[in-house]
């Protein structure tokens, strides 16, 4: 007969082992980590707000709603858009574009901007140089119709050198009858300009007399001179530039000018 823990020693080993592999079956997995959220999506910037348009500017941004536009006696074109209901007067000269307040109560109406100001009578439009009684006068402009009509012409001045015109140049356009050709040419009308440091092509406008004119070929003619604020002679018109050929009225006219006697 055996002894009995011979038989026991067996026994409990199986059992141990038995209890081992148990527990090892019921240790719990680990659950996998869950993925890290996305980075944020940087949301896109806001458009920067449209630059808002200064007192001076070198062109409108709006369009011109009432443009009227002028020849003033310095030769520079000039371009104005009257905004009554907001009392607001836009002035385009010289590249640089104004924007100017009406001050109430003034007949012809006036208009300022810090040292600038605009007297608008009618058809004539004075700039001048401060605000007070003793303001200093820039410019006198003229308007022009959108079309041509009789009684007007306008057009412009133009040389081919490349020579300066100092502030304080002198031109005079003229239109004269120059149906006869033994006798002086009759002046019907002219106009005269003096630069303000502005170059060519010099802007001009004449008004004439309808009564004294009876449309027909190469009768009337435009002719130019430009000269120095010392009152010297720098440059003519040396080619017949005829008008006023036909009834209909007289489209804008180019005069081109040449240095007087052989400069």
């Amino acid at each position: 007969m055996k002894p009995v823990f011979a038989i026991a020693a067996p026994l409990a080993l199986a059992l141990l082992a038995g209890c081992a592999s148990s527990s090892v079956a019921q240790t719990p997995v680990a659950e996998p980590a869950p993925p890290p959220p996305p980075p944020p999506v940087a949301q896109p910037a806001a458009p920067a707000p449209a630059p808002v348009p200064g007192p001076t500017q070198q062109a409108p941004v709006l369009p011109l709603n009432n443009a009227v536009s002028y020849i003033c006696d310095d030769g520079q074109k000039a371009t104005t858009d009257w905004d009554r209901a907001a009392g607001v007067l836009r002035v385009i000269r010289g590249g640089e574009t104004l924007v100017l307040q009406e001050q109430v109560g003034y007949k012809p109406p006036r208009f300022v901007l810090g040292a600038s100001r605009l007297d608008l009578d009618g058809e004539t439009a004075t700039i001048y140089r401060g605000v007070t009684r003793n303001a200093e006068r820039v410019a006198t402009c003229h308007a022009i119709p959108d079309a041509p009509r009789n009684g007007l012409i306008w057009g412009t001045l133009t040389k081919l050198d490349r020579m300066a015109l100092v502030p304080g140049t002198k031109a005079r356009v003229l239109l004269v009858d120059a149906a006869r050709a033994d006798a002086p040419a009759t002046e019907i009308a002219s106009t005269s300009l003096v630069t303000s440091g502005n170059q060519v092509p010099l802007n001009f406008r004449i008004a004439y007399d309808v009564d004294r004119v009876t449309p027909r070929g190469q009768t009337y003619r435009l002719q130019a001179r430009i000269e120095g604020p010392d009152g010297k002679l720098q440059y003519i018109t040396d080619t017949a530039t005829f008008v006023l050929e036909t009834a209909e009225p007289q489209q804008p006219v180019e005069l081109m000018l040449v240095r007087a006697g052989g400069q």
